[in-house]
């Protein structure tokens, strides 16, 4: 069996939940307040990530469950793999287990939860009927397949500097004259029409791009698709790691691992880079053959962040959502509706129709 900490309230010694919003711990039985001293975490420092990687075992993250003898009730039981802060299933005794006993990587900071959860359900349903393209009968007819569930996930954030070259083209536009074949009254006549075309020429170059906390998932229990929208955190709410801030939720130990999260974090880089490729290349189009890019200085830290967890069902198929503890942004999986899509893409297929006649006549 392994050690766990507890929270206990000094006086009638029931549970001590994290407080949302209050930075402190409340009994859940007689409503007395712990306060957690604030500390910020300074979000300017960030670990040398080559120094990290040489130090780090090569099988470092493994799944794990913790076995564990509940103080409350007495049961044995086991976390589920890869958490390490839950309720005892038997009497809800909520318990963290120490990172370290499993990953090489203790979390640097956690964004504490701001979100309560009837304001998470409430997101929920507005997100549920703001769907565009959804089934009409959507918000009707979805139910909730699992309970929503507050939970901390691991997330990595990158700082890098980076330096790159470029090879590609340059594309102006220009205007000219050509002779098109034209009917009027019957009869083909050629007249002169402006058309646009486009000079291309090579160019290359070399560009420099700063990044600061490019968010990554540290996370498999959620789909990569969600990586865009669990990157948007105001980060300078983040506090120093104290375990206080898990008491009553679940939390997740990192699955993804610090080279894997940083090839993550560089396909996000890219994006950018490539942007400021195009802006350097300049002109009306451009067109990258190549891009060549070294990464300096590159920092990460590892923070533990909000969100509220679910899933609903439609037709017979599940679906996974999840709302952001920090600010209650809504967003997940969703079915569309063909009818509509199609519908839609009619619509805008006859006004292309209609414009085009009218533009003739």
């Amino acid at each position: 069996m392994i050690s766990y900490t507890h929270f206990k309230c000094n006086q009638c010694g029931s549970d001590l939940d994290y407080a949302i919003g209050l930075h402190s711990l409340r009994c859940v039985s007689c409503g007395e307040v712990d306060p957690i001293e604030a500390s910020p975490l300074d979000m300017y420092l960030a670990h040398d990530y080559k120094s990290a990687i040489s130090q780090i075992d090569y099988f470092d993250p493994q799944n794990v469950n913790h076995e564990l003898k509940c103080e409350n009730c007495g049961a044995q039981f086991m976390l589920p793999t890869n958490v390490h802060a839950e309720e005892c299933p038997y009497c809800d005794l909520n318990v963290v287990v120490p990172v370290a006993l499993s990953r090489k990587l203790e979390p640097d900071g956690v964004i504490p939860f701001e979100i309560h959860q009837h304001q998470a359900e409430t997101a929920f349903s507005q997100w549920l009927g703001g769907l565009w393209f959804a089934p009409s009968s959507l918000k009707r007819k979805a139910i909730q397949a699992q309970s929503i569930l507050g939970s901390y996930m691991p997330m990595w954030a990158f700082d890098a500097q980076v330096y790159s070259t470029y090879s590609g083209q340059r594309g102006d536009n220009y205007t000219t004259t050509i002779r098109v074949p034209t009917k009027v009254n019957g009869r083909t006549v050629m007249k002169r029409q402006t058309v646009v075309k486009i000079r291309w020429r090579n160019r290359s170059g070399k560009v420099h791009n700063s990044f600061d906390d490019v968010m990554t998932m540290g996370t498999q229990s959620l789909p990569v698709k969600f990586q865009n929208f669990l990157s948007e955190w105001d980060l300078y709410k983040t506090q120093e790691y104290n375990n206080k801030y898990l008491s009553g939720f679940r939390s997740e130990l990192y699955q993804i691992g610090l080279p894997e999260a940083f090839n993550m974090a560089k396909e996000v880089m890219h994006r950018t880079i490539r942007t400021t490729v195009r802006r350097d290349i300049g002109g009306d189009h451009q067109r990258i053959h190549h891009i060549d890019s070294i990464y300096q200085q590159v920092g990460f830290k590892l923070l533990l962040a909000p969100m509220w967890i679910s899933a609903f069902s439609y037709k017979g198929k599940t679906y996974r959502y999840v709302i952001n503890g920090q600010n209650g942004k809504a967003h997940g999986e969703r079915p569309y509706s063909m009818f509509k899509i199609i519908g839609a893409v009619l619509a805008v297929a006859l006004a292309a129709g209609l414009i085009y006649l009218l533009s003739n006549q």
